[in-house]
Formats: structure tokens, C-alpha cells, sequence
């Protein structure tokens, strides 16, 4: 998942990356990004901006507040300058007068609000990560401010009306900053602005509580020792009983979902999972009602159906209507599989002694199928885990990634950093650097609980010339090294990783012109499939044998463990898709509603339409859902960017999965561009051909 929370959220609203309406006359390659590098007889003094380094800096409450304030301060002034060119004559109406402008402002923004995002959820100090927390509602404010100024927009529509002869993002950034105004309130009355005002700032506090609560929302249960039976010795080493003699299991994933899957003593599972499904359910229930209705009301008052038909319309999908006939398509295309394998399920089921007819809880679907992987192909996940030791995949991976993309990852041990647990890599190619990664990969308190890249700094041409490198860090919760025994990563995790590394891949090797359309910053339904298609490099044999190594031994995956886990992969995707469309269309329930409802009473009625398991009854799993804040509307997109990923991996199916040329052309067309096109013809030229669904139903029947 990429953090849509952070700063890059109110670039996708400010600098309009979410999509837009593709160019009649779109190319069949990406455009030469449009420079906005000075003529050479015009030399520039360097650009201090160069020289800001969120991190290094800002890592103290005080840091970040300063690090907050003095950018928007900066941000406030350059509107002020394009304020100032109300009235004037168009020959005074320039790209570098106006829209450069408008650019710089979403660099500003991002770096106002980027680093302290990711400190209000990943900064071991309380009162770090509150301070962090702060930012937000100022850059909203401002933004908001912004996108309701008159003076503002007359200046921007006074340029349009000069018909300047712009191409590539140039061009793309005025056609939808135009929109936006419109999206964002200019057209309203006075007092309706003022309204909107107080919902985006009400908004976006209530937003980061949500997500706050969940983040520090570890909950506890203690149990025996002889309940664990089942689970891997590396997790039994991990958890040794305390002075009572039991052993206490949190919420957190590296307890939570080795729970689920291995331990025989179901009772175990089912009460974890009934304090997971609902961590911070008495905060977030309330706050989630008024984020609805909040969201109803603005989506109203800017004339538009429902928060849905808001949301969607700068996505690739465009329209509420797209997104519910796609749902429809796929949950058509798995519905038969689903049956099946359900039916396989519930015969492991009774055996376990679950009763006929009632449907199998949610919490024992990856414990059944383990069961039946191991039956059907002698696959033994804990047993595979022996080979991913995490300090083992961290260096296979990112040599993995070199030899892919032609770079080099170089630690830093002596940058500064919010954690002892942080690694600092610094992207090199040739000798120069293009940007920067954190890994914070363990878990602790107060820490974000899922995986997300959070960008930091974004990649920009700045006005001397040279390129702004770009910064992100990963926040993810693998198991941590501790001296009695190895920390082993499940090939979940494994595949987890090469997914999010590929968001930090996709942030780093942007050389796009524009802050407003780089690296992540595009349509929500198309950035994850850069990195769901990296996924698949974690079940290929050629690619697991250049990292995946047993623990002790070093040896390499047995051939016959290596067949079992291919043979079953397919096993159980059918259910694992299905559970993806209900939580999908769990959000677009709520955001294309126009009542007020009860979420539970929602909740419960898609996923008994939806889903072929249930929940417990009592829980209150939207209130975990923390994808309703950043992905509002948006869940469907990552099954819209998955039959995107599967379409792009023909063409490393043909050519080879370690294939530089291949993997060079994917940098060059659609990592290096961001959002510099419009994302479909991104794919189109990669592939050479106009994207379709065919390979994404293959996927999706594979299981026949």
C-alpha cells in the first residue's frame, strides 16, 4: 500500500495526479517530459530547496513544526506573488509567473507535511508523533484557502485564456487545476465556501485520529503455553511465558496472523481476532459516522450525487457506475471458483467440527487452507518460512532490484534516523545519487500496524537545472532479530515487502519535471500496480534462489517444497479475491449512500451478499479499516490496478523476469514518467499495444 495520508494527498488534490481526462490525441509513448530548466543564456544560482532534508533536520517535536511552518510560509508567499498578477497585462501572464508557481507549491506543500505525516505514525516519542500529527490540518487549511481564493483562480484562468502553447504535464496541469478550482468550491457563494472550510479542516483532523487510534490500538491476550501447539518454533522462541507463566499475544500482525494460521487451538484464534475486529472500535465508530456524514454533506454542497461520484471522478474509472460494473465483472468471474473452493473448506470445516450449514468464520479461512494446501500439496508454509530469514530477503531483495533497474544500494550507518531499527539506503546509479530510502521494518509501540511507503521529499527539475532526489520511507511490522533464535519471515511477508519496496522504487526513480505529477502521484487506481506486478518475482524459482536460503542449513528451497507452493498457489485465491471485492464494495457502500446509516448494519448486509465467511457477531471491523480514510471510495482500485499489473506481466513472461532490457523499458516509460501522461497510455506504451483484461481472467481461473 502507498500512504495516501501523507503530503502527496494534497498533491493529488492540488497538483491534480489523481488522472484526468486522457488527450484525444495521446501518443503512443510518453511525451519527453516538458523542462522547466531555464535557456542557457539565463544561469541560475543554485536553488537552496536543494539543500532540505526533512530527516536530518527535523526530528524533534520543535523540528517539526518548523519544518511544517516554514513551508507552508514559503507556500503562502508564492501564492501571494501569483495573487499579485491579478489585472495585469497577458504579455506578464508566463508559465514561470503562474503555473511554475503552482508546481513549486506542491513541492512546498509535500515538504511541509510529508515527514511529519510519517513521524505522527512511526516517531517512538509520543510527543514527536503528536507534534507530527499537527501539520496536516495546517496544510489542509492552506490548501483549502487556496483552491477558494477568487484572486487566485482569476489569475490562472487569465493565463488559460492567453491559450498558451503547452505540451506534456505542462499542459496536463492546467487542464486540471482548472478542474479542481472547480472540485475544491471556488464556483460557491461565500457562505458556502466558508462551510467548506470548516468540513475539510473537521475532515482532516478526524481522519488522522482514525488512523492515530488504530495505530495505537495494541490490544492483549494471554494464554497458555501448551495452546500455542501448532505454531512455527522460531514464533514459540519469540514468546516465551512471562512471570505468571502465560504468554502474552497482542494484536499486532507478526502475532495476530501466525495465530490465525497455525493454532490448533482455534479458541486462541477466535479470541484474538475478536479484540483485532475491533481495536479502537469505541473511538472509531463515532468518528467514522461523522467522517460520512461529513463527507455526504460536501460532496452535496459541491454538487455532486454522493461522496463516491466526488472521490471518483479523477480516477481511471471515472464514474460510480464504471466501478460498480467492474465489481459486478470480477465477483462474476470468481463467483464459480469461490463455490468450489468453499465447498472444500467447509468439508475441512466439520471435520474440525464446525456445524453443517453454518457459514465457517473469517478468522479460521487461512488456518482451513493451510490445512487443505498441506493435504492437497504437501505444502508446509512454516516449513518454507525457514528459508526467509528477514536480515537474508532484505539484501537478496534490493540486489534483486540492482541487477533489475541498473542501480545500486548503498547504506548509510551514520544519517540521521527516528529509530535504531531504521536502515538508510541511498540509491546510486553511476556514481550519482537518486534518492533515498528508510526501512523501519519491525514493529513497536506506537507504530503504524500495517505496511506503506511514506513519502518524505518528491523528485523535481528545480529552476537551476539539477534534480530535487527524491525521499521515502517503508513502515512495515516483519519479525525482528532477538538473540534466541531467527526472526522468519512467511512468504506473505516476503511477497509484502517486494510490493512495497516497489512503491519506494516508483517515488525514487521518478525524473519527472513536475512535483505536482512525480513518482506515486498518480491516479489511486492505478499506483498499485507497479508494485502488485512485483509480486510475482517472489514465487519464481529463478529469482527465490538468488536470496531464499535456509536459516541454518544455506540450502536452497527443496524442489519438492518449491512445486508444492506452486501447485497451491492458485488454492484459495477465488475466496481471497471475493474477500477483496467485499471490502471494496464495503467502502463504495458507504461513500455512495447519501442517507445516514448504521455501519454495522452495512457492514453486515454486504458482507453476508458479498463473502462466503462471516465475522464475529459483536466486532466491528470498519472500524480497522483504516483504507476509509485515505482510500475513500477508492478500495475497488486495488483489483482495478491488479488486471492492470497482470496485463504488464506478459510482457516479462515473454522476455524474462530478470530481464535489464525489459525492466529498463518499464523504468524509462512508466517509473521515470509519474504521472506525466495520462496512466493508460503509460501501460500502452510499455506494452505496446492498448492494456486488456485477458490475462487478468486467467489469473483469476487459474484455479480450475
Amino acid at each position: 500500500m502507498r500512504s495516501l495520508t501523507c503530503a502527496p494527498l494534497l498533491l493529488g488534490c492540488l497538483a491534480l495526479a489523481c488522472g484526468g481526462a486522457p488527450s484525444p490525441t495521446a501518443p503512443t509513448a510518453p511525451p519527453t517530459p516538458t523542462s522547466s530548466t531555464p535557456a542557457p543564456h539565463a544561469p541560475m544560482s543554485p536553488d537552496p530547496i536543494a539543500h532540505v532534508d526533512p530527516v536530518a533536520q527535523n526530528l524533534s517535536a520543535r523540528g517539526l513544526k518548523l519544518l511544517c511552518d516554514e513551508h507552508l510560509g514559503q507556500a503562502r508567499a508564492l501564492l501571494g506573488e501569483i495573487k499579485a498578477l491579478k489585472g495585469s497585462p497577458p504579455a506578464a501572464l508566463t508559465w514561470e509567473s503562474t503555473l511554475a508557481k503552482v508546481d513549486r507549491i506542491s513541492l512546498e506543500v509535500a515538504l511541509a507535511a510529508g515527514f511529519p505525516e510519517l513521524m505522527s505514525v512511526g516517531h517512538p516519542d509520543e510527543a514527536v508523533r503528536s507534534a507530527g500529527k499537527d501539520c496536516r490540518p495546517k496544510a489542509t487549511e492552506f490548501f483549502t484557502d487556496m483552491m477558494l481564493d477568487a484572486e487566485f483562480a482569476a489569475v490562472v484562468r487569465a493565463y488559460a485564456d492567453t491559450r498558451p502553447a503547452l505540451e506534456g504535464t505542462r499542459r496536463r496541469l492546467l487542464h486540471e487545476l482548472l478542474r479542481d478550482l472547480r472540485r475544491n468550491g471556488l464556483e460557491l457563494a461565500a457562505a458556502e465556501q466558508q462551510r467548506l472550510r470548516a468540513l475539510n479542516e473537521e475532515l482532516s483532523r478526524l481522519s488522522q485520529d482514525f488512523e492515530t487510534n488504530i495505530s495505537d490500538a495494541t490490544l492483549e491476550h494471554k494464554v497458555n503455553p501448551s495452546q500455542l501447539a501448532g505454531l512455527p518454533e522460531s514464533f514459540l522462541q519469540a514468546h516465551p511465558p512471562g512471570a505468571d507463566g502465560l504468554v502474552t499475544l497482542t494484536t499486532n500482525y507478526p502475532d495476530y496472523f501466525p495465530v490465525l494460521q497455525y493454532a490448533t487451538d482455534r479458541s486462541v484464534a477466535k479470541a484474538l481476532n475478536r479484540l483485532f475486529d475491533s481495536r479502537a472500535a469505541d473511538k472509531n465508530l463515532p468518528l467514522l459516522d461523522r467522517i460520512l456524514e461529513l463527507r455526504r454533506e460536501k460532496a452535496k454542497l459541491l454538487g455532486y450525487a454522493s461522496w463516491a461520484a466526488y472521490a471518483i471522478e479523477p480516477r481511471m474509472a471515472k464514474t460510480p457506475e464504471a466501478v460498480a460494473r467492474f465489481l459486478e465483472e470480477i465477483a462474476g468471474r470468481v463467483k464459480e471458483p469461490a463455490r468450489r473452493e468453499y465447498a472444500e473448506f467447509a468439508a475441512a470445516y466439520a471435520k474440525l467440527g464446525g456445524r453443517p450449514g453454518q457459514p465457517i468464520p473469517a478468522y479460521d479461512r487461512s488456518y482451513l487452507e493451510e490445512q487443505l494446501r498441506a493435504k492437497k500439496y504437501g505444502y508446509d508454509s512454516k516449513k518454507l518460512s525457514e528459508y526467509f530469514e528477514v536480515g537474508a530477503v532484505t539484501q537478496g531483495m534490493l540486489k534483486i532490484y540492482e541487477q533489475l533497474f541498473g542501480i545500486q544500494f548503498v547504506t548509510d550507518p551514520a544519517a540521521p534516523r527516528w529509530h535504531e531499527d531504521v536502515i538508510v539506503l541511498d540509491v546510486l546509479e553511476g556514481g550519482s545519487k537518486l534518492g533515498r530510502i528508510y526501512l523501519d521494518l519491525h514493529p513497536r509501540e506506537g507504530k503504524f500496524k500495517h505496511a506503506a511507503m511514506f513519502e518524505i521529499r518528491p523528485g523535481v527539475e528545480l529552476r537551476d537545472g539539477t534534480y530535487l532526489t527524491p525521499i521515502s520511507a517503508l513502515m512495515c511490522n516483519f519479525p525482528k532479530p532477538t538473540g534466541d533464535g531467527p526472526a522468519l519471515m512467511s512468504h506473505s511477508d516476503v511477497t509484502t515487502f517486494f510490493h512495497e519496496y516497489g512503491h519506494a522504487l516508483h517515488h525514487v526513480l521518478t525524473r519527472q519535471p513536475l512535483a505536482s505529477f512525480s513518482g506515486t502521484n498518480t491516479a489511486r487506481d492505478f499506483v498499485e500496480a507497479p508494485s502488485q506486478m512485483l509480486e510475482e518475482w517472489t514465487y519464481r524459482r529463478e529469482i527465490l534462489d538468488l536470496f531464499a536460503k535456509h536459516w541454518k542449513t544455506g540450502a536452497k528451497i527443496p524442489e519438492e517444497l518449491f512445486q508444492a507452493m506452486t501447485k497451491a498457489r492458485s488454492f484459495g485465491r477465488a475466496l481471497a479475491t471475493e474477500r477483496q471485492l467485499s471490502l471494496a464494495t464495503l467502502d463504495f457502500e458507504y461513500h455512495r449512500r447519501t442517507e445516514k446509516f448504521d455501519t454495522d448494519a452495512v457492514m453486515a448486509e454486504v458482507m453476508k451478499r458479498t463473502q462466503s465467511f462471516s465475522y464475529q457477531p459483536g466486532t466491528h471491523f470498519q472500524a480497522t479499516f483504516g483504507h476509509l480514510m485515505g482510500y475513500d471510495a477508492g478500495y475497488y482500485g486495488y483489483q482495478w490496478a491488479l488486471s492492470l499489473a497482470r496485463d504488464i506481466l506478459t510482457r516479462f513472461d515473454a522476455e524474462g523476469y530478470m530481464n535489464p532490457k525489459t525492466a529498463g523499458d518499464w523504468r524509462r516509460l512508466v517509473l521515470s514518467q509519474g504521472a506525466g501522461e495520462d496512466e493508460q497510455a503509460l501501460v500502452r506504451a510499455f506494452l505496446g499495444r492498448e492494456p486488456n483484461v485477458e490475462a487478468y481472467g486467467a489469473y483469476l481461473g487459474a484455479g480450475k
